[in-house]
């Protein structure tokens, strides 16, 4: 949604937001108050209904969260005003953030502090508040520095319907990425479920950003963390031989560019990086939700794909976990999910010994609860998670390209979940 101007204004183009009557009429003052509007619903509304975030560059592009309650409590629900409405923008190059709370009236006790709880997960002393015109001139003079990270932090480019894009990686400990990552991370609580604020401290977390290199916008960006991976002693006796494991924490496309296929690119870049970097063992994903791992399957499918693995899956033998193994570790993918694509793969060839590859391998894992079961039952069971499991395989087959330069586009919804096999 656009933004309409501010009524009877002109003068700050970069903030068109439609704001209301500031002045409050409070309970208990001496305005005539009936029996209902002392009714809690009346004073109750949706934390995820009221607030309502804008990206501001010529226009501003509005939406709403998918999660407030990191912010507002579990319920997601705010009590004490009416008529709310939590005004929460970002300039779209320096994410200098802006707050305003309006409303038409609130209680004169017992109410929530909604602009207390917002800022506390916002930069200290960085937030503009209620003062438009002094947000606007913070962001104009802090563009006119502004710079992209340096040429050595370049690790991809890309054209996407004529623009140039381009992907960075940066330390979280380094100073510029510090700061612009403190106006950002909100995004992964109201967009991420179960997400939390990182470790700026911490030299392991590295954050890949995706960049308009000609508008220098924040496309979306992603937290990574190198995890130590004990190898045999002769390496941990030798540091330039240490290994890690890399995870992906945090992976966000802003709402506005999401669609367009830049999740795609983001995650192959990623992944292109850690297959080149010798000190990378695996690439592992911390708790992904669907459409993550719909974007997942599809790109690991089509690089196995275009480095003609597909040909060296057994077609008609059972392929053992000592070949999946050998395998899997020089694609760094880690070990449920090698399986899986395994195991669409196999799908994909149609191979007689595909339904006994996924059951043998979801009796292994599900061994604790099918053991007690009487074979009729287990048997019924491993044939239902089967059937499931194989109709999921073939949805996401079916929206892959196997073709050398295909490209999928990413439609993320970060709240989805569904049980993957």
């Amino acid at each position: 949604m656009i933004f309409n101007p501010i009524i009877g204004s002109n003068k700050y183009p970069y903030m068109k937001i439609t704001m209301m009557n500031a002045n409050a009429v409070v309970a208990g003052s001496n305005d005539t108050m009936s029996i209902a509007d002392f009714q809690p619903a009346i004073w109750t509304s949706s934390s995820n209904s009221a607030l309502k975030i804008s990206l501001v560059s010529d226009n501003a592009i509005q939406f709403s969260p998918v999660f407030t309650y990191p912010i507002y409590g579990d319920s997601e629900q705010i009590y004490g005003y009416q008529d709310l409405v939590i005004h929460l923008a970002f300039d779209s190059v320096t994410f200098k953030p802006f707050v305003n709370v309006k409303y038409s009236a609130k209680l004169d006790e017992g109410r929530d502090d909604v602009e207390g709880r917002l800022l506390s997960f916002l930069p200290k002393d960085d937030v503009v508040l209620k003062d438009e015109a002094k947000w606007v001139d913070c962001f104009q003079k802090e563009q006119e520095t502004y710079k992209l990270p340096p040429q050595d932090c370049l690790i991809d480019e890309y054209l996407l319907d004529g623009e140039a894009f381009a992907v960075y990686r940066t330390k979280v400990t380094d100073p510029s990425t510090k700061e612009l990552h403190r106006r950002i991370q909100i995004f992964s609580l109201l967009f991420i479920e179960a997400a939390s604020y990182i470790d700026q401290d911490d030299p392991n977390w590295e954050i890949f950003w995706l960049f308009s290199k000609d508008h220098k916008q924040c496309i979306g960006y992603v937290t990574t963390y190198k995890l130590w991976h004990y190898t045999g002693s002769a390496s941990f006796d030798q540091p330039e031989n240490i290994k890690y494991r890399a995870r992906i924490s945090q992976f966000i496309i802003l709402p506005p560019y999401q669609g367009k296929g830049h999740g795609s690119h983001l995650y192959e870049a990623l992944f292109s990086h850690w297959i080149k970097d010798d000190s990378v063992t695996e690439v592992t994903v911390e708790d992904p939700n669907e459409n993550f791992d719909d974007l997942r399957d599809r790109k690991d499918l089509q690089r196995l794909y275009e480095n003609r693995f597909f040909n060296q899956v057994a077609k008609d033998g059972e392929v053992s976990q000592e070949w999946i193994e050998s395998n899997r570790m020089r694609y760094k993918i880690e070990k449920r999910q090698f399986n899986r694509l395994v195991e669409m793969i196999m799908m994909h060839n149609n191979s007689p010994q595909f339904r006994l590859q996924v059951k043998r391998r979801l009796y292994i894992k599900n061994y604790d609860s099918l053991i007690d079961m009487p074979e009729s039952e287990r048997k019924d069971a491993l044939q239902k998670s089967f059937l499931l499991l194989a109709d999921d395989y073939k949805r996401i087959v079916a929206k892959c390209k196997f073709s050398k330069r295909a490209t999928e586009s990413d439609n993320q919804n970060p709240c989805a979940k569904k049980i993957k096999g």
